[in-house]
């Protein structure tokens, strides 16, 4: 389905799949999206065969691993990997820290991060303490108002000896703005250096393929932009780079014991998955993933975009009114940073949730010392929306202002 031409009832169609748009205005995708109610039917479902067949019965245990087979299939299509290479963890957060927590690091290591605290700090903090713990050096590089960096500073500290890992993130949380994540692939694979990516706000809205990226770790959740059910994300760790890692934790799934009581780890994906029990959220996220399927991420991202652009260009209509992020479409997903000169960021926020408006208040310099306003519409969202959206920031200036 083709947003621009698409009929009115096609977008019905989609909103009656989303409860929440009977009642609310829902902009806050970066931070968790609704689920549709096939995803919901699908949860049920699950529970209610486990609840008659018996959780641990056979034909459930095959039902539960053909269930992940699938879901793994469909993931390594939407990112284009191996199955094999497909790790389920709770969060982006879990994710990354298999990279941090995994890597035998020496103290005369460099990791390189995109912007520092300007990153979302489940890819920062990790780092940071990495380096506070073990005196690993690292590396901010600087950046510009909207996030980007210089390709040339980030060679010339890979070509260090000491130099073992680049992370960003691919979409910034804060404004929005795609970084040049393939590109900086180019660099790691130049000088041989392990490359993570933080893809919380890229999987589901724009196109992510891990081997045109480049990279040997990507993390990102089921509940943002897949729409799917909490507690559930996804770890890519590419074939080549799993010896590299060590897991945070060891048990019966990941691990064999030999006569001569020799602990040998297990292959991806079990290596990192001891103690995996969220099989609910693995029905949840297969049913998510085959809707965000039947859309199309192409369709998907010229939805999101339309929403954006409207509202980029009313927001911009409207005195005292700042936007953060990069101006050109190509550079952005459809997340909406914004500030005014006279209303706080949070006021605004609370005061659109009183009018049934859910949008998000986050650092759009890091550490806390600007906030913004940010709105992360998804595909269900209308123009109308916006225009309400808009409005009522109009009237809350004109309340406090």
């Amino acid at each position: 389905m083709d947003y621009d031409k698409a009929k009115e009832d096609d977008i019905e169609l989609i909103r009656k799949d989303f409860p929440v748009t009977k009642k609310k205005i829902y902009m806050n995708c970066g931070s968790f999206a609704p689920t549709p109610l096939s995803t919901i039917k699908s949860i049920t479902d699950f529970l209610v065969r486990c609840s008659e067949e018996g959780p641990d019965s056979t034909s459930v245990q095959e039902y539960i691993t053909s269930l992940m087979n699938e879901l793994r299939k469909i993931l390594g299509r939407l990112i284009n990997c191996e199955p094999e290479e497909i790790i389920f963890t709770q969060s982006t957060t879990e994710g990354l820290n298999h990279v941090a927590s995994g890597i035998e690091w020496k103290k005369s290591d460099t990791i390189i991060s995109r912007g520092g605290l300007h990153e979302h700090y489940a890819n920062y903090f990790p780092w940071l303490n990495l380096s506070k713990k073990y005196g690993i050096k690292l590396e901010e590089t600087k950046i510009d108002k909207n996030g980007f960096f210089d390709l040339d500073k980030i060679e010339k500290i890979a070509k260090n000896k000491n130099s073992r890992l680049i992370t960003l993130s691919h979409v910034l949380y804060n404004n929005g703005a795609i970084m040049p994540v393939e590109e900086v692939g180019k660099i790691a694979r130049k000088h041989g250096l392990l490359y993570s990516i933080d893809a919380a706000q890229s999987v589901g809205t724009i196109k992510v393929d891990v081997k045109k990226i480049g990279c040997d770790f990507l993390a990102f959740p089921g509940f943002k932009w897949l729409c799917g059910p909490p507690g559930i994300g996804v770890f890519y760790c590419k074939k080549e780079s799993a010896p590299q890692l060590t897991p945070k934790y060891i048990g019966g799934e990941s691990a064999i014991i030999t006569e001569e009581k020799k602990l040998v780890y297990t292959d991806s994906p079990q290596k990192f998955q001891t103690g995996f029990r969220n099989y609910v959220g693995i029905a949840g996220l297969t049913s998510s993933l085959k809707y965000i399927q039947h859309v199309g991420i192409e369709t998907i991202r010229k939805m999101n975009m339309k929403i954006a652009n409207e509202m980029i260009e009313q927001l911009g209509t409207i005195p005292g009114v700042l936007m953060f992020g990069p101006e050109d479409e190509k550079l952005r997903s459809s997340i909406v940073s914004f500030g005014t000169d006279s209303v706080l960021p949070k006021v605004i926020v609370s005061r659109l949730e009183e009018n049934g408006i859910i949008v998000a208040e986050r650092d759009i310099v890091g550490g806390g010392k600007k906030k913004a306003v940010r709105a992360s519409p998804h595909f269900f969202n209308t123009l109308d929306e916006v225009s309400t959206l808009v409005q009522n920031i109009k009237n809350i200036q004109n309340m406090f202002g």
